[in-house]
Parts: structure tokens; C-alpha cells; sequence
């Protein structure tokens, strides 16, 4: 460099402020650009930030295994999922299975009163066995709903534990007297059952054993009637009504129960739900079935002119109609215009694929018409009885006769309700 004067030459001088000038200009583009980026791109953020924070997964389902389920009448033995409610003999001991059998964690009750405890029930802590977390339980002594939660690390804070609610049924008494069983629930009679090996219809002989009589009963009670059993129907359902003819003939529909006692069954709960599902993929409307006829103490059943065996006397039986427009009367199912026993064949024929691909435990399907002027029209009978069986009736008047409409391959014989 030359130095004039003591000075720096304007040439000089520009060039020393270059990289200066470089620095500013490599910033000013960096931000630019950096600013460009962040406008161009949707913003993110974490899940948290906009979002609740998902709970891990926890339990799927628990499968319930009683101890002398073999020696029971009635089957308990089940898998219910969150929310569900499960049903437990009063005093019976029983071990929960969470699922998956990764999942660990130990049933506590929800209430802080300890009416579990206080009722002689149990909630041991869980154990590992085989690789998969169990928990060994006695139900209480006192029938009733109680309600257990879903103890586990896996459930996050926040978040409502998984429940599970746990019907609790009354035992019977049972009085042999000749081919007779008299029973009795919180000492009151509900009825003789009579003896199947005794049964003039040869099935039901064949079959005794789906005959047993029901030791365990649900109670109807202000904090149970309105127990929902399922998305479309509850416990006080599942009760017939005291329903009769009045001086004019015409049927008098009443809300009038005829005990607050019932039987009941699992498995026909798991068929209606089932049942309902299949008929919605079929295109059928159907919030929820009218049940017009459940459980019916023997005493009952014989007053209306039930069958001798009728499976409503052992809890696992219902008649039942879709009636969207609470008519009083069978929906135009097949959309023909009538209603008719076309349209009972449409709840029937969809129950019998059930059956037939081993989603529902087997039983007997039977529908009716009856044309009268306060007659539903036509109704369908479901069971859960073990074996299959079918039949059909229409009636008018005080005539009655049979039809088939089932394929004769599936089933031969009519063997009633």
C-alpha cells in the first residue's frame, strides 16, 4: 500500500471495508433465507402442544374364569371389555386374565366405601403365570353392581382408568318334590321347573343337560334396572311384562314386571348384540329390539300357556321385533308393504348366519304371525339352548298352523319354545 500525505487513497480505503461488506451480505441472505424456509413450511409443533397426550395401551379385554363354572348350571365364563359388565355368582372365586398378556396391572374397586371388602369379597394383587398377568378374586356375599377399575403403571396420568362393572347374583334354593323342583330366590317361589328326562318331546330328553335349573339370579333393584347390558338395550328388558286381554279382547300393554328376579345369560346377551351388528350390515334400521317377552319365572310362564321347557324360564330366551316408530307393531323389514312373517324371516335368516358360521352359541329360532288387530304382526323367538332348532307359526283367530322356513338340511324336528 502507498501512504500520500498521511492518508489512505480512496482506493485503498474501499477495499479494506470488501470483506465487511462479504460478512454483512452472507448474513443478510443467510436470514433471508432462513426466513423464506420457515414461511414456506407448515409450521410443527409436538403432539403435546396442540393436543392431549395419548394414553399407552393399556388392557384390550379381561377373560373371567370361575373356579366350579363345570359344576354350574348357567356359563359365566367370558371376555368383557372396558366398560362392559360381567356377571359373577354371589361368594364365587374367579381369576381375571387382562389381554394382551403383555399387560399387567390388578382389578381395585372404584369406590372408596370398600363395599367389595365389606360383602366378603377379594381383589388380590396380580401375578405373572406363563406369561400372562392374573389376579385370583371372590365376589362378595351380597348380590348387587359393584364396579372395579383397572389398576396399572400403563395407564397415564389423567386418563380415567379402564372399569370393569360386575353384576353380582343371588343364589337359589332348590326343593326336589317328586319330577318337580321348586325354587325359591331370596325366599320367595318363583315356580316348579319340571324334569327334561321326563319331557314328552324327545330333544329335549336327549338334551337334559341344557336343561338345568338356573342357580344364580339378578336382582331388579333402583340401582340396577336401568344397567345397560349393551348399546341398544338394558337389564329391566329382559323381564316379560304382565301384558293382558282386556273385556273387549284387545291386548292391554303394561310396564308392569312380573318379578324382579331373572336368570341370565351371557351368551344371549353376546347373540342380540351380535345380532343387531349383522342386520345393520344388511341395510336393516335398527337402533334397538322391542323386546316383547324375556325371562319368565315357571310360575309366570305356565299362567299365559308358555311351553313346559320354554327357554324363557332359564334366562337365555327373547321374543323380539324391530319397531323404529313405536307402533306397537313389526317395521316393514323387507319393504313389501305388509307386515308379515316375511319380515320376522329377515331377523331370523340373520341370526341363523350366526349360528351357522359359530359366532353365537346355537339355539332355537321360531317365527310367528298373527293377524289380529293388536297383534305385533310377526315376532322372532331367539335362544341359546345348545342345539339347533327351528319352527313357524301363523295364526289368526283361534286357528294356528305350522310353516318351514328354513332349509330342511339344518333341521328336522319342532320342538317348540
Amino acid at each position: 500500500m502507498v501512504q500520500t500525505s498521511g492518508r489512505w487513497r480512496s482506493s485503498d480505503k474501499h477495499r479494506a471495508f470488501i470483506p465487511v461488506i462479504v460478512i454483512v451480505a452472507v448474513l443478510v441472505i443467510g436470514i433471508s433465507v432462513f426466513l423464506f424456509l420457515r414461511s414456506a413450511t407448515p409450521a410443527t409443533t409436538t403432539a403435546s402442544a396442540i393436543t392431549p397426550a395419548l394414553p399407552p395401551q393399556t388392557v384390550r379385554q379381561w377373560h373371567i374364569d370361575l373356579a366350579d363354572s363345570k359344576k354350574q348350571a348357567q356359563r359365566f365364563d367370558a371376555s368383557y371389555r372396558p366398560g362392559q359388565v360381567c356377571y359373577i355368582p354371589a361368594g364365587s372365586v374367579f381369576t381375571i386374565k387382562a389381554e394382551p398378556h403383555g399387560v399387567s396391572g390388578m382389578f381395585v374397586e372404584k369406590s372408596s366405601g370398600g363395599e367389595w371388602d365389606h360383602e366378603g369379597g377379594e381383589l388380590n394383587p396380580g401375578l405373572l403365570n406363563k406369561d400372562a398377568w392374573e389376579q385370583q378374586c371372590r365376589a362378595p356375599t351380597q348380590a348387587g353392581l359393584y364396579r372395579l377399575e383397572w389398576k396399572s403403571d400403563a395407564v397415564a396420568a389423567g386418563f380415567e382408568r379402564p372399569y370393569l362393572d360386575v353384576l353380582v347374583l343371588a343364589p337359589s334354593e332348590s326343593h326336589v318334590q317328586g319330577d318337580r323342583t321348586n325354587v325359591k330366590v331370596n325366599g320367595k317361589s318363583i315356580g316348579n321347573y319340571l324334569d327334561p328326562t321326563q319331557s314328552s318331546v324327545r330333544r329335549v330328553r336327549e338334551n337334559a343337560g341344557q336343561y338345568r335349573i338356573p342357580e344364580y339370579f339378578a336382582m331388579l333393584t333402583p340401582e340396577t334396572i336401568n344397567l345397560k347390558l349393551g348399546p341398544d338395550f338394558d337389564l329391566s328388558q329382559l323381564v316379560a311384562f304382565k301384558d293382558f286381554h282386556g273385556p273387549d279382547g284387545k291386548k292391554v300393554y303394561t310396564t308392569i314386571r312380573h318379578t324382579d328376579v331373572l336368570a341370565i345369560s351371557p351368551q344371549l346377551i353376546d347373540k342380540l348384540i351380535k345380532l343387531r351388528e349383522r342386520l345393520r350390515s344388511k341395510g336393516v334400521k335398527v337402533t334397538k329390539f322391542w323386546i316383547t317377552s324375556g325371562f319368565r319365572t315357571p310360575d309366570y310362564n305356565k299362567s299365559i300357556g308358555g311351553a313346559a321347557y320354554s327357554r324363557h324360564c332359564y334366562g337365555d330366551a327373547v321374543d323380539l321385533c324391530i319397531d323404529e316408530d313405536d307402533d306397537k307393531k313389526m317395521d316393514d323389514l323387507n319393504g313389501d308393504g305388509r307386515i308379515d312373517r316375511k319380515d320376522g324371516l329377515v331377523i331370523a335368516n340373520a341370526c341363523r348366519e350366526l349360528e351357522l358360521e359359530g359366532a353365537v352359541v346355537p339355539g332355537g329360532i321360531g317365527v310367528y304371525e298373527w293377524q289380529a288387530d293388536d297383534s305385533v304382526g310377526s315376532h322372532v323367538h331367539i335362544d341359546c339352548r345348545g342345539y339347533i332348532s327351528r319352527w313357524g307359526q301363523i295364526g289368526s283367530g283361534k286357528t294356528k298352523k305350522s310353516f318351514m322356513w328354513w332349509p330342511k338340511a339344518e333341521f328336522q324336528e319342532d320342538d317348540g319354545e
